[in-house]
């Protein structure tokens, strides 16, 4: 029988293998466990109104000002706290890579809906989709309104040999600023070969960017944070969210409490640089608004947060509750007025 690291290896690109070798903690966010994760994705799961705002295939648009595309569903290895477990890594992968004529009516949309000026590229991953990638940020940046195009990554963490530089170079020089965010956990995935890639795409001239998520067993310690991101920051990438893992029946085992993560950050708040400082984040499951936790130098009352609905909710309790709250939701009308900041991201 053939062990899990054997099994992960068939899977897996030969840098994130050598990287899951080396790393107890990066080797936690791969690997399947039994244990926590023997039941089957929800596909019927809408855990941030995804499915129920999609204007066209791929194309979502939940916030005024700014839309995602979905352009590809599949990535260089399959995240097992990935929140769209509904969609990635459950035999919808080829199903989710969208064709020029999903790209064209996504296209179509945004340049019907003078209010969006930023759209973000996201999955799955959109790196795993080079020519459609290609096809689309050439399109929306030649809309007149697009200001900002946005590609949300873990490429340059698991096959940064991999990476199609040549392509983005040339998206680079479009019109639109470009921005690429880097989801990253672990100081230990910022390896030389994944330093470089970075070099060459701050050299492209990307406004770079990072997110990541408060994973217990990976990255729940106060040393950790402090090397990623100040590493990041160093590398001249600007933390921008960390988010608390998202609590649906597979992901439990790297669940925290609130409560854990803001003493957390309020420490780390505390110890490093003001550009390394992430905002700590918590997405409201099943209604809108991504809400920044205070850290407890404040005196709050977290038992009844008010999302961007009005609706207000016990966090705490909301933040380890497997259950998701049925929810309707109106398309943002087309006002021109931003109500949020973010959108649900790679």
């Amino acid at each position: 029988m053939t062990s899990p690291i054997d099994r992960f290896a068939e899977k897996t690109t030969p840098h994130l293998r050598r990287l899951a070798e080396s790393s107890d903690a990066v080797r936690a966010m791969y690997l399947f466990d039994p244990e926590h994760e023997d039941l089957p994705a929800n596909r019927d799961a809408d855990l941030f109104l995804e499915k129920q705002l999609t204007r066209t295939k791929g194309l979502v648009y939940k916030y005024p000002g700014r839309a995602i595309v979905l352009l590809s569903y599949t990535c260089a290895a399959n995240c097992r706290y990935c929140e769209r477990q509904d969609r990635v890594g459950v035999g919808l992968d080829s199903e989710g890579r969208l064709q020029p004529e999903e790209i064209d009516a996504a296209v179509s949309f945004v340049a019907e809906s003078p209010e969006i000026t930023e759209v973000i590229f996201s999955g799955g991953d959109p790196l795993t989709h080079p020519v459609g990638l290609d096809r689309a940020w050439r399109a929306m940046a030649a809309l007149p309104q697009v200001a900002i195009l946005r590609i949300h990554t873990r490429f340059p963490l698991q096959a940064p040999d991999k990476v199609d530089f040549d392509l983005l170079e040339g998206l680079a020089g479009c019109d639109a600023m470009p921005y690429l965010s880097l989801h990253i956990d672990h100081p230990d995935e910022l390896t030389p070969e994944t330093e470089a890639a970075i070099g060459r795409l701050r050299r492209m001239g990307y406004v770079l960017i990072s997110q990541s998520v408060f994973l217990k067993g990976v990255n729940d310690d106060l040393d950790v944070l402090d090397r990623m991101f100040t590493r990041l920051a160093q590398l001249g990438v600007c933390p921008y969210y960390l988010y608390h893992c998202h609590p649906i029946a597979t992901t439990m085992r790297f669940v925290m409490t609130l409560d854990e993560e803001i003493e957390l950050m309020s420490r780390l708040r505390e110890r490093i640089s003001g550009v390394a400082c992430p905002q700590h984040i918590f997405e409201m499951r099943g209604t809108t608004g991504k809400l920044v936790v205070p850290t407890d130098h404040w005196s709050v009352d977290l038992t009844s947060v008010c999302d961007f609905t009005g609706a207000t909710q016990d966090v705490r309790s909301v933040a380890m509750d497997v259950e998701l709250p049925t929810v309707s939701l109106s398309a943002p009308a087309k006002t021109g007025a931003q109500a949020a900041d973010g959108m649900p991201d790679g």
